[in-house]
């Protein structure tokens, strides 16, 4: 059975489909719509050749267009509103970032945009924590009270917990030592 490719212009990923079921409607991956009604193609021409985005005279344009829509929007009226000149490096949010990020021995990713997380401190639970036990231990795998890091994303704002060293160590002995 033959099948087709096709490059995702948002994500750049190959979508092979079947010609019997017929081309992806979106992307699979990134979810965006593949038809060409969001797409611009602009054509090249050698130096020389005359160019369709060149003006006409004013003349030509002035009779085509006497009477001008009040909906219509000027090309040059849609990039008003943008700046000219984008940030050349990283903003200052960024680089404290960064600072930040520098200092600390554990680096984990976000779980929900992959960034680095930042340590924010530690967290004691000593109360409303009931601790579990486990089917051939004699005893829960966490005290009831117990610490962890909190560590949050300066990307998406998440918050995670991991075990601090000490309850994490414990941890581990308590299940090599089972048998």
């Amino acid at each position: 059975m033959q099948t087709h490719d096709h490059i995702c212009p948002w994500c750049q990923t190959e979508i092979v489909w079947d010609p019997e079921i017929g081309p992806e409607e979106a992307c699979p991956h990134c979810y965006n719509d593949l038809g060409d009604y969001r797409s611009l193609k602009l054509s090249a021409s050698q130096p020389g050749q005359e160019s369709d985005l060149e003006e006409d005279d004013e003349e030509d344009h002035d009779e085509e267009h006497d009477v001008e829509d009040e909906d219509t929007v000027e090309d040059t009226d849609l990039l008003d509103d943008y700046d000219d000149e984008e940030p050349e490096g990283p903003d200052e949010y960024e680089e404290g970032v960064q600072r930040v990020l520098d200092t600390q021995i554990e680096v984990p990713e976000c779980s929900n945009c992959h960034s680095f997380m930042l340590f924010a401190g530690t967290r004691t639970l000593e109360s409303g924590f009931v601790p579990a036990v486990p089917v051939g231990l004699n005893q829960p795998l966490l005290k009831a009270v117990h610490t962890s890091k909190m560590y949050v994303c300066p990307s998406c704002f998440k918050i995670e917990h991991a075990l601090d060293d000490e309850d994490r160590l414990a941890m581990i002995e308590l299940l090599k030592n089972n048998k």
